[in-house]
Parts: structure tokens; sequence; C-alpha cells
């Protein structure tokens, strides 16, 4: 299993650089006076969802991990892939042209304030110190549920755009709605598990699951899977791509 996880964990920071660079120089080169925000959102995006993956990666070359070394680790993993989440879901709508009505955006916007907050409390003034199961629970529950639903609304109605509706928007949506539903599987697993151990072991607890590791890696896969096909059903050829 050790070679294994070191494969997993090796593959998906592979995949999140690599695909997060050529979708940055992608944007940087764009030959439009208007850049498109979508590929610089999706890029930090993917760079921003591979870190967590360190852990493992220790583990899987037969180190020890102490959890009290890794609390602001831990503490800190939530807020960065919802954050990731976030920037997923910025570029969707900017592909999708959806002009958001001025009370969805002042809703919208309190919303990822109290998770700011929240987020900020655990980060800052509990100094990443999980002592009991607010932060797992809650953050999944207020947060990493509802966006990742807002995804899936966003990434359907992709279809109602005449330039995407061919075979590469049919494989982008599928991959981005894969993604979501395997995202929501892993936070009703987090749930579950987390509530069998300690607070503080909520994240080592997942972290030794062959099915969270695969599932994680699996995420990465999709993302540049959906946002590859994506663009290329935006831009009409492989060639436009990277402009």
């Amino acid at each position: 299993m050790g070679l294994g996880r070191i494969f997993l964990s090796a593959l998906a920071i592979i995949l999140g650089v690599a695909t997060s660079v050529y979708f940055f120089i992608s944007w940087w080169r764009h030959r439009d006076k208007k850049k498109p925000l979508a590929l610089l959102y999706w890029a930090i995006a993917l760079f921003l969802m591979y870190w967590f993956q360190a852990p493992a990666i220790f583990v899987s070359f037969g180190k020890s991990i102490t959890v009290t070394d890794f609390n602001f680790f831990f503490a800190l993993t939530l807020p960065i892939t919802f954050l990731a989440l976030i920037l997923v879901y910025s570029g969707l709508i900017r592909l999708a042209g959806i002009n958001l009505n001025q009370k969805y955006k002042i809703l919208f916007a309190v919303w990822f304030l109290i998770a700011v907050l929240f987020f900020g409390y655990h980060f800052f003034i509990k100094g990443g110190i999980i002592k009991d199961y607010l932060l797992p629970i809650a953050g999944n529950v207020a947060f990493y549920v509802p966006i990742r639903i807002l995804i899936i609304v966003t990434v359907l109605k992709l279809f109602c755009r005449p330039g995407l509706m061919n075979v590469y928007g049919i494989l982008g949506v599928a991959g981005i709605v894969t993604e979501a539903v395997l995202g929501l599987m892993r936070n009703f697993f987090i749930l579950k598990t987390v509530m069998v151990y300690p607070p503080s072991f909520w994240y080592l607890a997942i972290l030794d699951s062959p099915f969270f590791l695969v599932a994680q890696t699996a995420s990465v896969l999709l993302f540049v899977f959906g946002f590859f096909f994506l663009h290329l059903a935006q831009h009409g050829s492989r060639r436009e791509l990277g402009q």
C-alpha cells in the first residue's frame, strides 16, 4: 500500500502543478485583450488542490506523523481547498456567461464572509488546534456541500450555451459533474468517519482510508479532464487551446 500511496499522491501533485502551470501560460498568452479569467481561476484552483497529499507521502516513506506537528496544516487544509472550489465555481460562472443578480451577489458575499470568519477563527484564534468536531463537520455541511452543489448546477447550465453544445463540451461537463458528485461522497464519508475518532485525529483518520486517497486523486484527474475539454469546447480546436 505504501508504493500505491506514493504513486497516487505523486500523480495528484504532478498533474495539479503541471496543469496549473499550463492553464496559467495559456491565460497569459491569450491573444484577446480581455483574457479568459476562467483559465486563471482554474490554474490557481488546481495549484491549491494538490498539497493535501503531503502527509500521505510522509507516511508512505515510513515517516511517523505527530498530530500536534500538523495541527496548523490540518486546520489550513479545509479553507485552502474551499477557496479552490470557489475559484472553480467562479471560473464556471465566467465560462457560462451567467450574470448574477445583485441579491444573489450579496447573499453569496455574506456566505463567503461567514466562511472566512469561520475558518479564520480556527486558523488564527485557535491556532489550528482541533479539540472538537466543529471544523470538520460544520466546515463540510455549511461550506463544502453547498459549493459543490453550486458547481453542479452551474456546469449543467453550460448546455444552454450554443458554443459548448459539442462533444468536447459534453465531456467537460461530465468530468466536472462527476468530480462534484465524488466530492460530495467524500464530504459525507468525512462526516461518517470523524465521529469514530477523537477530533484531533480527524484528518489522519480519513487520510488512512484507501477510498479517500483514491477519490482525492480522481478529483484532480477529473478536474483536469473537465477543464481541458471545456476550454477546448470554448475555443473549438486544439490549436486555439494554447492561445
